[in-house]
């Protein structure tokens, strides 16, 4: 049956639960552990114990509390792998990544819950069946399993997904519905489950029966809270947590690695892992901060500079490994843990004037397989710098202007001369009568001046010396380069049109005497 509730019905909470966080966790980050019979030790060597054993170690007679030992004997292939913390952060991380994809009403429940509003979303996924449906997907997407309970309040919601798979309670059968469930479902302290059952309750509807005053005298306030929760006095709203705008996995390695191969293919593992959580919240990568662990208890931090947010993981892995082959680790490799900086994907709209531009998402993921290949700070877009020197120029990151400022009455458009910049100017040897050039002679420019124009001039900077822009000889005398440009500027410029048919733009350096073509116009 189709549930989908309407404006006046009661308050909808769904609640995700990932029974056994650190298996999960595990097999998250090893996908290979799936179907295979592994357990997870607290501590090391064979009298180590086991906290978590997988579902096909447990058929195979495998139980948590066993020592290595006696589980090795049991199963001899068993694979033992020791309970990683950062893995299982990372695994509640993205599990709360689902429900926010999904709710802007989001609690963090504790490791391996979360609760969500359902409220108003009916009209994007349809009835609660839909609902569930789709958070179990979502929930697959970042590698895991997890039980759907939903109900009226955060507690029922909670016991509903305790009960495995999806549960749906209808609004006004929550009574119904906790008459049934068993105790041992809750989670109960041993202490307080044994003199539950010494009087004879089974079910939560048998503490309905019993006194509150008299309960609450011997038993205490966990008591009285179950039997608040019977009567559906619990619930409250629920308290939403800020979205993150960090996303970080980190995972803990049996041994150090020396060689950058494995630790790629390590970070490959993170890196999917990162972009399936970004792809749920409709986010990119941006600048990357990889923390290395090292033997020693040494620590590398670096920055990785992303030059176009994207959710390539081939473009963003070559572009840690292009930095981690420029400085290697000085040691072998303990822990990785690996940051990225969320950034919203650009938007794009068509222009009517123009041809169609590429997708955002594709475009993104060009600039950072050039940003892998020529490093972040040589892909992006040049202009002007704010600086008295007539050729100065930045470079910024690209950003595709907007259609209409392109368009702008294309029938006023006028061609104009256009000069191609010569980068670095090139030298030239320029003879000349009565201080007027008549012909210049260079590697690629052997004429006689046509006609010429000029000379502008345009100096400055002449408080910056040789010293701040590190030219100096071996006495320590200022060091001039072959173009003239260092510690300010003094320059006579000619546009020439010479008898090869060219026309350049051409400088002479008042402080060395020489000359440089710096342009041709075309």
């Amino acid at each position: 049956m189709n549930r989908a509730p309407t404006s006046d019905s009661p308050r909808r909470i769904a609640c995700l639960l990932v029974r056994e966080l650190p298996l999960a966790a595990m097999v998250r980050a090893n996908p290979e552990l799936r179907d295979a019979a592994f357990a997870l030790s607290i501590g090391t060597g064979p009298r180590a114990a086991l906290g978590f054993v997988s579902a096909p170690a447990r058929r195979a007679g495998v139980v948590p509390a066993m020592t290595v030992a006696q589980a090795s004997a049991v199963v001899p292939d068993l694979t033992i792998l020791a309970c990683n913390p950062a893995l299982e952060q990372a695994a509640a991380d993205a599990l709360i990544d689902v429900a926010e994809s999904f709710s802007p009403i989001v609690e963090d429940g504790g490791p391996g819950r979360v609760y969500l509003d359902l409220a108003g979303l009916n009209g994007l996924y349809g009835g609660e069946d839909e609902m569930s449906a789709e958070l179990a997907r979502r929930v697959r997407q970042v590698g895991m399993e997890a039980d759907i309970g939903i109900a009226a309040s955060k507690d029922i919601a909670w016991i509903a997904a305790r009960c495995g798979g999806v549960r749906i309670i209808d609004a006004g059968r929550e009574t119904e519905f906790l008459q049934w469930v068993p105790l041992e479902l809750l989670g109960l302290e041993v202490d307080v489950e044994l003199q539950l059952e010494r009087l004879g309750i089974r079910r939560l509807g048998d503490l309905a029966r019993l006194d509150v005053r008299e309960l609450g005298s011997r038993m205490g306030a966990g008591a009285v809270e179950l039997m608040r929760l019977v009567r559906g006095q619990t619930g409250g709203p629920l308290n939403c947590r800020r979205p993150g705008e960090i996303f970080t996995e980190k995972i803990e390695l049996d041994y150090a690695i020396e060689l950058l191969e494995p630790l790629g293919f390590i970070l490959r593992g993170m890196l999917d892992r990162l972009t399936a959580r970004l792809k749920l919240r409709g986010l990119v990568a941006g600048d990357l901060t990889l923390s290395l662990e090292m033997a020693g208890r040494r620590r590398d931090e670096r920055r990785v500079t992303i030059g176009a947010a994207t959710n390539e993981v081939r473009s963003l892995l070559a572009l840690i490994l292009l930095d981690l082959e420029k400085s290697p680790p000085s040691e072998g490799v303990e822990a990785v843990q690996l940051s990225v900086q969320a950034r919203v994907s650009r938007p794009a709209q068509s222009d009517m004037f123009l041809p169609p531009a590429p997708a955002p998402e594709r475009l993104q993921t060009t600039l950072a397989r050039l940003s892998a290949l020529c490093g972040p700070d040589n892909v992006g877009t040049l202009l002007p710098a704010n600086s008295h020197r007539p050729d100065a120029i930045k470079r910024v990151d690209f950003a595709p202007p907007c259609g209409p400022s392109q368009a702008q009455d294309h029938a006023q458009t006028v061609n104009r001369i256009v000069l191609r910049a010569i980068r670095p100017p090139q030298e030239v040897e320029v003879m000349s009568s009565r201080g007027v050039p008549q012909f210049v002679r260079g590697q690629h420019i052997c004429a006689r001046v046509v006609s010429i124009a000029g000379p502008w001039r345009r100096q400055g900077e002449w408080w910056k010396t040789a010293l701040e822009s590190g030219n100096r000889t071996a006495n320590g005398t200022a060091k001039v380069p072959q173009n003239g440009l260092a510690g300010g500027f003094a320059h006579d410029y000619y546009e020439m049109a010479l008898d090869d048919g060219g026309v350049y733009r051409v400088y002479r350096d008042l402080r060395s005497d020489r000359w440089f073509v710096d342009g041709i116009y075309d």
